[in-house]
């Protein structure tokens, strides 16, 4: 009977402990001074991400049609070379080999120096979004006192009352 006693008020206190630990760290966690952004958010949806995205498919649409005309020259040499090879002099058959092999190369290499101009150039739009957004994110955790802002992403669960996207998302598009 006293082993019952005995285990019952430890097994109580126990319960009592550890209530009373899981309620300080609760309480802990509610005062923290953390807070999470969603930057892939904030960049898809201020004003200066979508603009940036409307400047860049401008760039796609007018390095495509570039490369859409080459490679129609191409695949008409191609075609040429194909339907008349046999009926061509030596000459011209090695002229045609030559351009067609010489536009193939162009536009190779047209194709590598627009994916560099894309490549910086969405570099240099992003930058300049997340250079504004840093600023914006850096005053509301000194308003607010935020030690720590972590990017949405890498955040496996949150409470929705530190997320700050929102608040940075208005201020970008409010300047």
């Amino acid at each position: 009977m006293k082993k019952i006693i005995l285990s019952l008020s430890l097994g109580v206190f126990l319960i009592l402990a550890a209530t009373m630990m899981f309620g300080s760290v609760k309480a802990n966690a509610a005062g923290s001074s953390i807070a999470v952004v969603n930057m892939q958010k904030v960049i898809a949806m201020s004003k200066q991400g979508k603009a940036a995205n409307s400047e860049l498919k401008a760039l796609v649409s007018k390095y495509s049609g570039r490369l859409l005309a080459m490679r129609k020259k191409i695949a008409a040499i191609q075609a040429d070379l194909k339907n008349n090879g046999s009926i061509m002099s030596a000459a011209e058959k090695t002229k045609k080999t030559k351009e067609f092999e010489t536009d193939i190369s162009n536009y190779s290499a047209q194709e590598k120096h627009i994916q560099g101009v894309m490549s910086e150039k969405r570099f240099n739009l992003l930058q300049g979004i997340v250079n504004k957004a840093t600023a914006i994110i850096d005053s509301i955790a000194k308003k607010d006192g935020y030690i720590l802002v972590i990017d949405r992403p890498s955040v496996v669960y949150r409470a929705n009352s530190i997320d700050i996207t929102n608040q940075v998302l208005q201020q970008m598009n409010a300047k």
